[in-house]
């Protein structure tokens, strides 16, 4: 029965073997090639700018103060009232000027009329001393009185100036036009000197005070090109120019001050409005640039793919330097006239077959 069971199954597996054909081996299949996107690298100019945000300043501004006491009568401006230069904007009461000075002008006329009587004395006691019939006592006074005659004068004179410059000053005027931004007084108060009375701003212009590195500072002159944005009003960027460029570093930031002027024909630029500046320093040619996303960040190095002979993606490392905008500088790795994979590099291996879509 043993017997019998194991030539069945020396039959069985005799006929197993018959059916199977190892002449022939299951094909290899292929690896299709990759789709990718590719740019020819050109090398361009680099602009160097730096970007940094400021609040807009009037070009110029002043607060008027008094300069003598008195009880103020008037003013003639308000907040946001236009104002030109030599504008009356508020007046002190003048009476107690104006006695000053006619009191200060009667003594003058005065002195005056004593001048010629002690000047005739003095010529006369000088013609007849050298006749001896004066004394030489007589001469002195005569002498003496002219010349106080003549300072009195001088000092009253003095005087009127002073009283009628004191009564000027009754009168506050701007100093340059523009626009008063804030008003300090009130009708009937009294002022005494130092009393701020108005605030007067230049807007004609604009200024904006942006603080840059050390790095970037020193490559500023005046003649950079600069654009301001002021997101406000419009996006369009406003052109400006290098107005004052700082010579000392702020000790706790370490960046140097640079003021930007701005014009503004139309006053719409407003005090206190944010500004961002966009200031070109310089322009580095000849530069390699790529897209950001082209860039495969790995633990220790950066890398790219580039379509080699025979369709083969080959891989560089690549050292990166400025950002322009969504762009890289790359300093080493690539060269002009490189296909630089574009799209698709993510799912590439060093020597894959790649196939250019457009």
């Amino acid at each position: 029965m043993k017997k019998v069971f194991f030539l069945l199954l020396g039959w069985f597996g005799l006929t197993l073997l018959a059916a199977c054909d190892f002449s022939q081996e299951e094909p290899k299949t292929e690896t299709p090639p990759r789709p990718v996107r590719i740019e020819t690298i050109a090398k361009r100019d680099l602009p160097i700018i730096v970007q940094s945000v400021g609040r807009l300043a009037p070009d110029r501004e002043v607060i008027l103060s008094a300069e003598v006491p008195g009880l103020l009568m008037q003013y003639k401006a308000d907040v946001g009232s236009k104002v030109r230069k030599g504008t009356m904007i508020a007046q002190l009461d003048p009476v107690d000027y104006t006695l000053a000075l006619k009191e200060t002008e009667a003594n003058l006329r005065a002195a005056r009329s004593n001048l010629p009587v002690a000047e005739n004395s003095y010529e006369r006691a000088k013609d007849l001393l050298p006749e001896k019939v004066i004394t030489p006592e007589l001469f002195d006074r005569a002498e003496a009185s002219y010349k106080s005659a003549k300072a009195s004068v001088a000092r009253l004179q003095t005087m009127v100036e002073m009283a009628q410059r004191r009564l000027e000053k009754t009168t506050i005027t701007t100093p340059f036009g523009g626009h008063v931004t804030k008003r300090y007084i009130e009708t009937g108060q009294h002022i005494v000197p130092g009393n701020p009375i108005m605030k007067i701003a230049d807007m004609a212009t604009m200024r904006v005070r942006i603080y840059i590195n050390e790095l970037d500072y020193v490559h500023v002159d005046k003649e950079d090109p600069v654009t301001v944005t002021v997101e406000a009003f419009s996006k369009l960027p406003i052109i400006g120019r290098v107005d004052e460029i700082g010579i000392q570093a702020d000790p706790r930031t370490n960046t140097f001050e640079v003021e930007i002027i701005v014009n503004n024909p139309d006053f719409k630029l407003k005090a206190g409005l944010t500004a961002r500046v966009a200031l070109q320093t310089k322009v580095i040619p000849d530069v390699i640039m790529i897209a950001q996303n082209c860039v495969l960040f790995r633990e220790d190095r950066k890398e790219v793919f580039v379509v080699g002979e025979n369709h083969l993606a080959e891989v560089r490392i690549v050292t990166l330097g400025r950002m322009d905008g969504s762009h890289v500088q790359i300093l080493k790795g690539l060269d002009e006239g490189d296909q630089l994979v574009v799209a698709g590099a993510q799912y590439l291996k060093s020597g894959n077959k790649v196939r250019v879509t457009p």
